[in-house]
């Protein structure tokens, strides 16, 4: 199978008690478009999938400059959860600003994530969505899709006007009603994921636009790795028409424990400072522009568990290394690096 696929689980070593992030993701251009629009970017503290839109050349840039964008910031520092809404605004602007000067002014691009942000006493895994990217999460034997699509059918749907099952086959099921770069103003979804372990799958909308929610939920459930589960959603896919580019990150989230008597955790957990989101972003963007509806079903028992609880009073987490045939930054239709064509 063509197209790019990484995977980590992230050694500890930081002084400090946080979610863990250890993920698998992969993207494929599918069996009838050119050009893959969709990008990711996986790291320790943050996993962000990307569907472009607005034609190469277009898509291309706007999931690109995201992707680079977020993994920027989230490599100078750890956000605060306060200064998610403006990290998103500053895309926004990023992606605007980008099509103006180069000539396309439509483009755009979706996003979904998960990220560890700074929250008070202890850092908290967030899950954040602009567009029809979709997030669903398995725990304790139950997939729920935890983002709501920002879409004309989603609407249709709440409305009473079609079904959730018409709304896979609707003529109008692309158009999207928020994005990064449509408008001036774009608002996102934000979900504090209480801390139990649990499995996220972060998908573009070639996956949930092809797969029925059973068939998602069987995969996520049937694999332990993530790389091996993010795999076998991309290979369901493309055993179909995969008329669209199918992205799917498979992350399993861990809380750690700690004693409440253990000394100095007062002192591990206090929060880091944090720069401006906003500033991180005009930095990181002036240095690429002369680059370029709810569903919860019980699932049947499965091999997947959660991670066993790591109970220490020091936990933290490395920066993930890039496997050799797999950068940790997944562009669309990046060089072959083993041989595949």
């Amino acid at each position: 199978m063509s197209g790019r696929t990484a995977g980590a689980r992230p050694d500890t070593g930081e002084s400090e008690l946080r979610p863990i992030l250890a993920w698998g993701a992969t993207t494929h251009v599918g069996g009838v478009r050119r050009h893959n629009e969709d990008a990711f970017y996986v790291s320790d503290d943050v996993c962000v999938v990307a569907d472009g839109m607005g034609g190469h050349e277009a898509g291309d840039v706007a999931s690109q400059l995201v992707t680079r964008l977020v993994s920027d910031v989230f490599g100078a520092h750890r956000l605060d959860v306060a200064e998610l809404p403006r990290l998103v605004s500053s895309l926004n602007t990023a992606v605007r600003r980008t099509g103006a000067e180069n000539g396309t002014p439509g483009m755009g691009t979706t996003l979904v994530g998960v990220a560890v942000a700074e929250n008070g006493d202890t850092p908290s895994a967030v899950v954040f969505d602009v567009g029809d990217s979709r997030c669903y999460r398995l725990a304790n034997g139950t997939m729920t899709q935890l983002t709501t699509d920002h879409s004309h059918v989603q609407e249709l749907v709440e409305d009473g006007r079609i079904t959730p099952a018409e709304a896979l086959t609707h003529p109008l099921r692309n158009v999207i009603t928020r994005a990064l770069g449509a408008d001036v103003a774009v608002q996102a979804d934000f979900h504090v994921l209480p801390e139990e372990d649990c499995r996220l799958l972060l998908c573009s909308d070639g996956l949930s636009g092809e797969l029925d929610d059973i068939r998602i939920g069987e995969l996520l459930a049937l694999h332990r790795e993530p790389p091996k589960a993010a795999m076998a959603l991309v290979e369901a896919v493309l055993d179909g028409p995969a008329r669209d580019n199918v992205t799917a990150m498979v992350v399993d989230v861990g809380f750690p424990t700690v004693e409440a008597t253990d000394e100095g955790r007062e002192n591990d957990l206090a929060p880091a400072a944090t720069a401006d989101a906003t500033a991180e972003i005009g930095v990181a963007a002036e240095r690429l522009d002369s680059a370029v509806g709810r569903s919860c079903f019980a699932m049947p028992e499965s091999p997947w568990a959660p991670p066993v609880p790591v109970a220490h009073p020091t936990i933290g987490v490395g920066r993930p290394p890039a496997l050799p045939d797999a950068p940790a930054w997944g562009a669309p239709n990046p060089p072959a690096t083993d041989g595949t064509p």
